[in-house]
């Protein structure tokens, strides 16, 4: 991951202000969670400016730079909700900051059978799993689309130890059918272990949705260990 913020941004700050008392559990039609045990694999990009700015809705702009990025994770699960896997890519957003960095929108991705909540959250995802290998230093994370891999990232781990960290990621969604937006936050904590990125390919079709959103170019890479999240709606429109 990118490093994290220590201070709110202004951006930031405002919105928390709008917001102060609309963290209501059941707004999105599901209480919050808290799931555990997670790995993810997670590969710093940029993307496509034309293709994000056609997915994004309005309102949502992305940041100057089109920075995003894959996330390749397996999940322990929590209370009321199973254990599951999931893949996908999303963009960063200029502004609706948290003190870890800019908001994220889940442009396309797959996620296992477990992870219904996915869905009621209005998140861009469909059928499917993904995988996570270690061994030694190098990591291959793959996301499936049935049994088909569409997603491969290799990435290696530095050889400095791995580091405590904890942080807060916004995540704006438009509900389904006609709920309207609302904003998804996600505090964390897990164990961070920085690494390079070696590779990241997308084989999908000409006409497949993911094929708007391959990277144009590879920045960063990470591995976070031992992930708890825990996942609530702060406002909905």
């Amino acid at each position: 991951m990118t490093s994290f913020c220590s201070r709110l941004t202004a951006t930031a700050v405002a919105l928390a202000i709008s917001l102060a008392g609309a963290a209501l559990a059941g707004d999105a039609g599901h209480g919050p969670y808290v799931v555990r045990g997670n790995t993810h694999m997670i590969v710093g990009v940029t993307l496509d400016e034309a293709a994000v700015r056609a997915a994004l809705p309005e309102g949502l702009e992305p940041t100057e730079g089109i920075t995003g990025g894959y996330n390749i994770y397996t999940s322990g699960g929590g209370h009321d909700h199973p254990a599951y896997t999931r893949a996908y890519v999303w963009a960063d957003l200029a502004g609706y900051d948290s003190v870890s960095g800019p908001a994220r929108y889940v442009l396309w991705g797959v996620t296992g059978p477990g992870s219904d909540v996915a869905q009621a959250e209005g998140i861009n995802l469909f059928d499917g799993a993904s995988e996570i290998t270690e061994t030694g230093a190098t990591v291959v994370g793959v996301g499936l689309e049935g049994e088909a891999e569409i997603i491969r990232a290799e990435i290696t781990l530095n050889d400095e130890p791995c580091g405590e960290a904890s942080g807060i990621l916004n995540y704006p969604v438009v509900l389904p059918d006609g709920g309207g937006k609302a904003m998804h936050q996600y505090p964390f904590a897990a164990d961070i272990c920085g690494a390079a990125p070696v590779s990241l390919e997308v084989s999908v079709g000409a006409y497949h949705a993911l094929n708007a959103f391959k990277p144009t170019q590879v920045l960063w890479a990470a591995l976070a260990r031992n992930l708890s999240f825990a996942g609530t709606t702060v406002a909905r429109d």
